[in-house]
């Protein structure tokens, strides 16, 4: 029996990595293109297989898009858990510093949850929708919840949790948005491990209480 369930096992797998490698092709059409612009043969060009093996696996560019989404925001949520982790380590400005370094060099890395966002911003209809009440709310109230706790160590200045949250956010992202326009400018490599970590250490010390 164990020799007859192998090519099942085997058809398993391709049909597995089939769908891998169009969900990692969706996903950079989409978060580079927008929904509207991005198309399934061009997604299934990408991922070098037919058009209709896509509509196999996905049934409708919509669902195609919500599990591309899906992907993006379980990977940033299991890079930050990782480095968020309690290991009995009590130096909490530490483990802050590692989540945000955590957070730029996955957006480094991987910028398509940005992107996602920032497409379906503009349009501000059903899939933003979706993007909040699957995601985004739930970023929001884990954000603040951390800017609460830090507060309460005295790690972070008073203020509004969701104002903090927000220029947080904003700091630890915007340099690699305008990172290939200042290298050119300036030389400067935003990205490299020595500027985030100047980066971030400046951010820290912007929040620590006065």
């Amino acid at each position: 029996m164990p020799a007859a369930q192998a090519p099942a096992t085997s058809r398993q797998q391709q049909r597995a990595h089939t769908r891998k490698l169009i969900l990692n092709a969706a996903i950079e059409n989409f978060s580079e293109a927008g929904f509207e612009a991005a198309s399934l043969a061009d997604i299934a060009g990408q991922a070098g297989v037919k058009k209709a093996l896509v509509q196999y696996h996905f049934s409708t560019k919509e669902q195609l898009w919500k599990e591309s989404a899906t992907q993006v925001w379980t990977e940033r949520n299991q890079q930050l858990a990782e480095f968020m982790a309690d290991e009995g380590d009590t130096d909490y400005q530490l483990r802050m510093r590692n989540a945000f370094v955590a957070t730029v060099e996955f957006t480094r890395e991987k910028p398509y949850w940005l992107w996602f966002m920032f497409h379906e911003g503009a349009s501000n209809g059903s899939r933003l929708q979706w993007l909040i009440d699957n995601f985004i709310s739930e970023d929001y109230s884990l954000g603040q919840a951390f800017i609460r706790d830090y507060q309460a160590l005295g790690l972070i200045r008073q203020g509004s949790p969701l104002q903090l949250i927000q220029l947080i956010s904003g700091a630890l992202t915007y340099n690699l948005l305008v990172a290939p326009q200042t290298l050119r400018a300036t030389q400067t490599d935003l990205t490299s491990k020595e500027a985030i970590g100047e980066q971030v250490d400046l951010l820290l010390a912007m929040l620590t209480p006065s």
